[in-house]
């Protein structure tokens, strides 16, 4: 599909980063198992797929870390943590709105974009959403 993702002039080729993103991940899993997993997620309230809903830890470190003002743009966070017995290290990866995102989820808030979703209002640089990364210890 790149010949088509490349081409100019035309609208709305029906490439959706986010759903692209989705389906690599669930191979990777796949491939991989639970030694270790890769999501796209975002806050809960910009989350348009169920399936890339934050887990707690997740959230915590969305809400709690990024979207904090004294948290510096870009800086991912990253821990081990207790996972069902055994220690996993988690990474979480910020990722801001760019222009190229604006004409799905910028404004106006509650438009309808050309995938059917109401526009979240957005604006370039604002927190979109987070890279999660899972290593099995």
């Amino acid at each position: 599909n790149q010949d088509l993702i490349n081409s100019e002039g035309m609208g709305f080729k029906g490439f959706i980063p986010a759903v692209f993103a989705r389906l690599v991940n669930e191979r990777f899993v796949k491939k991989l198992g639970d030694e270790a997993k890769v999501k796209v997620t975002a806050p809960l309230h910009l989350v348009r797929n169920r399936k890339a809903r934050p887990d707690e830890w997740e959230n915590a470190v969305l809400t709690d870390k990024f979207d904090s003002a004294d948290w510096p743009k870009g800086e991912a966070f990253y821990e081990e943590v207790s996972n069902g017995g055994s220690t996993a290290f988690r990474m979480l990866i910020p990722e801001y709105y760019g222009d190229s995102c604006l004409s799905c989820h910028g404004g106006p808030k509650g438009e309808v974009d050309v995938t059917g979703f109401p526009k979240e209002g957005g604006a370039a640089g604002d927190l979109a959403g987070a890279i999660s990364i899972t290593l099995k210890r």
